[in-house]
């Protein structure tokens, strides 16, 4: 019995046409194959008769042991002197001038593609076929068309899925694989932990009813395997292909591809992609995108076919190192492999941006694609301030001043542009050091279009120089600027500031549960799961949930004997610091002879843990390890690596920093843990901002801004003690703040009672 594989048209045609070289010389955010708004532009010049967004399917008879059903949707259907035209609308930000009818063959194909179809479906003897171009500055518009027999078009349609099956056979066999051993598939323990079970079978329920879930789960109940055990279980269900899993850190990444290889062992057949970032898993020196500087960016396209086959046929988890192996061996960039092979896999992993930022975020991820696919968001407490920033933006006078200075004998016209927005923003420049702003003044957005204009002309050929890339990073600056003012309602506040002799405009996002909640009912399924979503109602309406998401709450499967819970009410204000600094010094080392093992340190800056830290050297008879200032990935590891079991280090670290967070030390790697300070941050106009607004809500607008954030620093260093049921230690919190009940009711239950130190 042959196998039915759904193809859109366009993927069927790019798979075939697709050739050439990545060539990032310059590319801007919006390129031919996007534009929603220009399309829906065009759309609505349509006559009273024609039609928009005309959804097209076929299923072809069976070919090699594949049925293959295509579908899509052109972009207009027209009525135009008693004919019917089928209407492709590409926009561009390139000169109209330099398109041909020969210079996107792949975009004939896909109209041809909805041609055939039609065609086929009203027994047309023939069809006219049109490419409309817009260019997305002027509006301007260039149009070619072509009459195409029905006899040509299933002559090129058929060629087209010849050359495809071979593709289409290899993806059948991998869903074939994926579908046969999900059946089978066990737990891949012995037994389920203590909350395992009820978290597993609540993300089941949630996926199959197509649901929200937010989960509060305790460190070490194994939530990563919880998570994508049941998630991968569901697949069996009708219209779901995908899981995301979301993380904010490399580490959490890593825990996800543990889980997966786990199940491999147990059965379980599927494909995962971890997608790591450009710069770090570029080869070359420098991230240039282009033919000329990188073997691996030149006839990138014609390659990757060949690619794909090659390691979707050998491999099944795509991580870092066999995605970087499979791309040196076709001389392929490994980043855009990576996000290529995000189109056919079961599994992706990766960072919170691929998803939720509107800057970097997958554009090839569908609709129709987002409705068959979960998201498995990971520590998703830290998503909260992450969306402030990914949908944030600001714009500095200088940059503009500096363009000016920098472009004024070469290209006048972008100078004088780049000159009209540093002088709108001086205009704007407030005599005290940060001020609200009422609205972004129309003259000031009407210039930053015209600037944006004149730097796309200016970028586009433009060779790689110092010059050129300031240029680079203002226009993108000024895109993101322009995009994320679309946004700006009454969940952002407009922020203008001094900063020595420069001058910002910042749209601040001080409330994300919008946007957020915008991106999330798009996918079939979001799982938002985290140890400390605490408290658990501010997390769940910060992460944009709604009243009929499921919520689920799961005690501690650990006996609270496991934690010696000590607190010294010892000031760590700012002002106090230099006062208690050695009496600190003096609980910490009390901490490790009392509890003999490996110990972490947690403090609230550098500053502080260098100031402790220097009255702590005097203890001679212990070793010691310090977190610096921009640690790449082999000096974290490093810093790890020396807790050992059985050994006797002080780690000293900072709250919210790298190692509090996602780091696993399990059993006599780590025997106690040390929290100063209550993990507020500092008093600024942007947490004043926050605390006003939601004050304003009804709200506790300090809790908000301050304490709920500081405190789940707090929880997440804490967390690092108690990994598995054999571990135990003490964790010591040290300020007098967190005897008062705001702070003693935020504590988990599991901690246990506690006792004073003085």
């Amino acid at each position: 019995m042959s196998e039915t594989i759904t193809v859109s048209v366009r993927e069927l045609m790019s798979y075939v046409f697709r050739s050439g070289s990545i060539d990032n010389r310059f590319r801007t955010n919006t390129t031919l194959t996007e534009g929603t708004a220009i399309h829906q532009e065009v759309q609505n010049t349509y006559g009273e008769h024609d039609e928009k967004e005309v959804a097209l399917d076929h299923t072809f008879p069976e070919m090699g042991g594949v049925r293959l059903h295509l579908q899509g949707r052109c972009d207009g259907l027209l009525r135009v002197d008693d004919e019917l035209v089928i209407d492709e609308i590409k926009s561009t930000s390139g000169d109209l001038e330099m398109i041909t009818e020969e210079s996107h063959l792949v975009y004939w194909a896909q109209a041809k593609g909805y041609a055939y179809i039609y065609c086929l479906q009203n027994d047309r003897p023939f069809m006219d076929v049109q490419l409309t171009y817009v260019q997305k500055q002027t509006k301007e518009k260039k149009r070619f068309k072509q009459r195409f027999t029905f006899a040509e078009l299933e002559v090129f349609i058929e060629d087209c899925i010849e050359k495809y099956l071979s593709f289409a056979r290899i993806v059948l066999h991998i869903r074939e694989q994926k579908l046969e051993s999900i059946p089978d598939l066990t737990f891949p323990f012995a037994s389920y932990r203590q909350g395992q079970r009820k978290l597993a079978g609540s993300v089941y329920r949630t996926i199959k009813e197509k649901k929200d879930l937010f989960a509060q789960a305790p460190t070490g109940i194994g939530k990563t395997i919880s998570t994508l055990f049941p998630a991968i279980k569901a697949m069996e269900l009708d219209q779901f292909e995908r899981i995301f899993y979301l993380t904010a850190k490399t580490v959490t990444r890593t825990t996800a591809e543990e889980a997966l290889s786990l199940m491999e062992e147990h059965g379980l057949k599927a494909r995962s992609v971890t997608l790591t970032a450009k710069d770090k898993i570029c080869f070359q020196e420098e991230t240039i995108c282009q033919p000329d500087y990188c073997e691996y960016a030149d006839g990138y396209y014609d390659k990757l076919n060949g690619a794909l086959v090659d390691i979707l046929q050998n491999e099944t988890q795509l991580t870092r190192s066999v995605i970087e192996s499979y791309a040196r061996k076709h001389k392929i960039c490994p980043f855009e492999f990576s996000l290529d092979l995000t189109n056919v896999s079961d599994i992706v992993i990766g960072d919170y941006n691929y998803i939720y930022d509107p800057r970097v975020s997958l554009k090839r991820l569908l609709p129709e694609d987002k409705k068959e696919t979960a998201l498995l968001v990971d520590e998703s407490h830290n998503l909260v301030e992450r969306a402030r920033e990914m949908y944030s933006s600001s714009i500095h006078m200088n940059d503009f001043l500096i363009v000016k200075e920098e472009w004024e004998k070469e290209e006048e016209t972008l100078a004088q542009a780049a000159y009209a927005i540093y002088k709108d923003l001086e205009r704007m420049k407030p005599t005290q050091q940060e001020t609200l702003i009422s609205e972004i003044p129309g003259e000031l957005e009407e210039g930053l279009e015209r600037f944006l204009n004149q730097a796309e002309r200016q970028l586009r050929g433009e060779p790689v120089d110092e010059q050129s890339d300031h240029l680079l990073d203002v226009y993108f600056s000024t895109q993101n600027f322009l995009k994320i003012l679309q946004l700006v309602d009454e969940h952002y506040r407009l922020i203008g500031a001094r900063e020595g002799d420069d001058f910002y405009v910042k749209l601040y996002c001080v409330d994300p549960s919008h946007v957020l909640s915008e991106v999330t009912k798009s996918f079939r399924t979001s799982v938002f799961f985290s140890a400390t979503l605490s408290p658990f109602g501010y997390y769940k309406e910060m992460l944009g949930g709604k009243k009929e998401d499921y919520i689920l709450k799961l005690p501690s499967p650990y006996d609270d004997s496991q934690i010696d819970l000590v607190i010294a009410p010892l000031s760590t204000r700012y002002k106090s610091r230099e006062q208690t600094a050695e009496r600190l010094a003096e609980l910490l080392y009390q901490q490790i002879i009392e509890h003999s093992g490996n110990h972490l340190f947690f403090f609230p800056s550098y500053h502080y843990m260098d100031m402790v830290y220097h009255h702590f050297r005097i203890y001679e008879d212990v070793q010691t390890a310090v977190q610096e200032h921009g640690m790449d990935e082999a000096r974290k590891d490093d810093f790890l690596a020396q807790f050992v079991p059985g050994g006797n280090l002080v780690g000293f670290a900072v709250l919210g920093g790298v190692f509090s967070e996602g780091v696993d030390l399990r059993g006599d790697r780590l025997n106690g843990v040390a929290v100063t300070g209550i993990g507020l941050a500092p008093r600024s106009f942007e947490k004043e901002l926050i605390k006003e607004y939601f004050q304003s809500k009804g709200r506790s607008g300090y809790d908000y801004a301050y304490v709920y954030p500081g405190m789940n620093k707090v929880l997440q260093a804490g967390g690092r003690l108690i990994r598995s049921e054999e571990d135990k230690g003490v964790i010591q919190l040290i300020d007098d703040r967190f005897l008062s009940p705001k702070y003693l009711q935020l504590l988990p239950e599991d901690w246990g009672n506690y006792r004073i130190i003085r």
